[in-house]
């Protein structure tokens, strides 16, 4: 599946330098946007485009009220752990700038670069479940070669 259909809509919504040029960046090696699954977040107080393909993870994040943007890659070996909470008003909790009651962070063996994802509503967590089983299956695979 090519992610740039899905995402480019996004894009144009916005019509945000910052946003385009964080997509620039995540596409213009390896995988590209050749999704095995993928997440996506559109909401008020957060864009998150976040994907896995057979290099990696690649996640771009934007806070419009923080007028922050922010692009991380993970190759899948990367990944030390995986942590999923679930409740009321988690994310604002540990102080994440975003609404939500589903959290899932992705450790990495690194000490900075750590990925977080929110879910807000019952449709991006049932979305956001789906993802991270794709994920939690290509890390057990690459982790038993």
């Amino acid at each position: 599946m090519d992610l740039g259909e899905v995402v480019r809509p996004i894009i144009a919504k916005y019509q945000m330098t910052s946003i385009k040029n964080r997509w620039e960046e995540a596409t213009t090696f390896g995988a590209q946007t050749k999704a095995l699954a993928y997440w996506i977040r559109d909401s008020e107080d957060v864009v998150n485009i976040v994907w896995l393909n057979s290099d990696g993870i690649r996640d771009i994040t934007w806070f419009p009220s923080l007028e922050q943007s922010i692009f991380n890659f993970l190759p899948l070996r990367s990944i030390a752990s995986f942590e999923v909470r679930e409740g009321k008003d988690l994310a604002r909790l540990y102080g994440f700038p975003v609404a939500g009651g589903l959290l899932i962070r992705v450790f990495c063996l690194a000490p900075l670069g750590n990925l977080t994802w929110v879910a807000d509503t019952e449709k991006q967590a049932q979305d956001l479940h789906a993802f991270a089983r794709q994920v939690f299956t290509a890390y057990a695979n690459v982790m038993s070669k």
